[in-house]
């Protein structure tokens, strides 16, 4: 299970090292985990009894593990200077100088989920090129076009991609 938690919350315990907390932030912690534990129980009944093991990370343990800007657990601290003339061959682009060696992720694109899923479409379109970047736009408009229809059997196959591509703009 993957939550979010404010740096805020736990902003007042940050002087202390990690397992050297006060019992304050431990009773904190437990009580977002009861809170989590219920409503997978809530949503996933057959899971309840079954859980044999949990552990709450708080955005200290972001701090503390993968060293992130103030707790970002999906990213490091973005700076216009990443857009600077000496850092452009290698910012929000898949290319490399080496030939076919290309970059995916956030790697290809900016910190961050998202920057990593854009970058992953940036990476794959620099393999596949222009058409087929189109092909595979095309397929993936299809696969959602599909899944319209088998929910309402009276979409046309020009009526679904419609609606596909609709939804592709607009989520």
């Amino acid at each position: 299970m993957i939550s979010d938690g404010l740096y805020e919350w736990f902003e007042k315990y940050a002087d202390k090292p990690c397992r050297h907390r006060s019992n304050e932030y431990m009773e904190f912690k437990e009580k977002l985990t009861r809170h989590l534990l219920d409503i997978l129980y809530e949503f996933v009944p057959e899971t309840k009894g079954r859980v044999e093991y949990h552990h709450l990370g708080t955005p200290l343990s972001e701090i503390t593990y993968l060293t992130s800007f103030r707790a970002g657990s999906y990213g490091t601290k973005c700076l216009t200077t990443m857009f600077d003339e000496v850092n452009r061959e290698w910012t929000t682009t898949p290319h490399t100088s080496i030939s076919g060696l290309y970059l995916a992720g956030s790697d290809a694109f900016l910190p961050s989920v998202a920057g990593a899923m854009y970058g992953g479409a940036l990476g794959a379109s620099a393999v596949l090129g222009h058409v087929g970047t189109i092909r595979m736009g095309y397929a993936l408009l299809s696969h959602l076009a599909k899944g319209l229809r088998e929910e309402n059997p009276k979409l046309t196959w020009y009526q679904s991609m419609y609606v596909a591509f609709d939804v592709f703009l607009n989520t």
